[in-house]
């Protein structure tokens, strides 16, 4: 589990990172940006969770179809 929690970490760097550089790159500003990073990751791990509860298993969807 420490791995994916380290995987985690690093993709909220890169959206930090990221909003750090679209906003021209203000100096005392890594707070907020890390926050914004924070709340971008919970969303999208959210959605991600609502889509897989919803549409439950997609291959098995498929092979129903006969696809």
């Amino acid at each position: 589990m420490a791995g994916n929690e380290e995987k985690n970490d690093e993709k909220r760097r890169e959206r930090a990172y990221r909003i750090w550089e679209e906003e021209g790159r203000p100096e005392g500003r890594h707070l907020d940006h890390w926050q914004r990073a924070e709340d971008q990751h919970e969303d999208t791990e959210r959605e991600a969770d609502t889509s897989v509860g919803s549409e439950g298993h997609p291959s098995r969807h498929d092979d129903r179809e006969g696809k």
